[in-house]
């Protein structure tokens, strides 16, 4: 840890400057109010206040390697003691020789320096203590600044992770579905096989080539949404249909990487597949007082025996949500008659991703 006292060139003008202001206060006492000549004044204030100023700057090093919390707490007052002990006999014997060796023919002074040696001596304790105190509150702040500091990167550390387990949690889910798929189709129709297999790895690829980041546009993610929903398509034929519904600017605009898709791989689940009638997916995006505001809706048969499930998609939702702005009353869901609808608002993502 640096000085604190050269860490700038403004530590060094208010150090100085202080020390300077208390040698005035010190020389206008003794000139206006105790009438010594001008050269007595001047040379009292500048030895013991220009001293004192030294010793202030080397009392750092006796503060730096006595901290309490690092060692023992005797060691602490011994060290500080026998510090003051010599700084005293030197701040005062040094400036008292000196200035009985220039003006101790003048018999007021000579007798106000031996008057004036138990007032120093406070004055010189006071001095010590409250640059002590202000050089440990200044450790205690850096330290607790470190502490901070240092707190915040675990939190980013420990967010990041937990991002990433939870994308990584998505993936597998809907490449252990379409690799069944295709493995039936493989047989069946090995011409849908291979259309499956080309919009697998493209959907693949966007998942690779965009798993250091966070967020991604609108656009991207619902031309990786499109291609999942096609791979789909190639399985349950006309009975899945889907639209996107995006306003104005929404594509330009970022959403956190692969958040859709568990939505739709729900809408697929719980809708498709357990429907026996067609049904439609249809995804709508707008802006609504400062949010975007999407929205995700399916048809379902109420009559059809649910299938079990574990709610990964949707708490990875709200989980990420959390993690990236702190709040968890950004998804809603409802159901209207024989539709289910999922709402998302999410807050202007442009401001919330980190610059590189």
């Amino acid at each position: 840890m640096r000085h604190p006292v050269f860490i700038n060139k403004k530590s060094v003008s208010v150090y100085f400057g202080l020390w300077a202001l208390i040698a005035g206060a010190h020389f206008f006492v003794f000139y206006f109010f105790y009438d010594f000549t001008l050269e007595i004044a001047l040379a009292d204030s500048f030895a013991f206040n220009f001293l004192f100023c030294l010793i202030g700057i080397s009392l750092w090093y006796i503060v730096r390697y006595s901290i309490p919390d690092k060692t023992n707490f005797w060691n602490v007052i011994f060290n500080h003691f026998t510090y003051l002990a010599l700084m005293l006999v030197v701040w005062i014997g040094l400036p008292f020789t000196l200035l009985n060796y220039l003006f101790g023919a003048f018999k007021p002074y000579h007798d106000f320096l031996l008057i004036s040696i138990p007032y120093r001596l406070f004055s010189g304790i006071l001095y010590y203590t409250t640059i002590g105190m202000i050089y440990y509150l200044l450790i205690y702040y850096r330290n607790l600044q470190e502490k901070v500091q240092t707190e915040s990167r675990l939190r980013e550390v420990l967010k990041e992770t937990e991002l990433n387990m939870l994308k990584s949690q998505i993936n597998p889910h809907f490449l252990f579905n379409s690799l069944n798929s295709i493995s039936s189709l493989t047989i069946t129709n090995p011409e849908k096989a291979r259309d499956m297999v080309i919009k697998l790895s493209d959907f693949l690829r966007y998942s690779v080539s965009t798993n250091s980041k966070r967020f991604a546009t609108l656009e991207n993610e619902l031309t990786n949404i499109q291609r999942y929903l096609e791979i789909e398509k190639v399985r349950f034929g006309d009975k899945l249909q889907f639209s996107f519904n995006i306003e104005g600017t929404c594509k330009d605009h970022k959403i956190p990487l692969m958040l859709l898709q568990p939505l739709v791989e729900n809408a697929i689940k719980h809708g498709v597949y357990e429907s026996t009638e067609q049904v439609t997916i249809e995804m709508k995006c707008k802006f609504s007082g400062g949010f975007l505001e999407i929205t995700v809706e399916n048809d379902f048969d109420p009559n059809a025996h649910p299938r079990k499930g574990t709610g990964l998609g949707l708490n990875n939702i709200r989980e990420r949500l959390r993690l990236l702005y702190k709040t968890d009353k950004l998804l809603k869901t409802s159901v209207v008659g024989t539709k289910f609808f999922v709402f998302l608002s999410l807050p202007n993502l442009e401001s919330t991703e980190p610059k590189a």
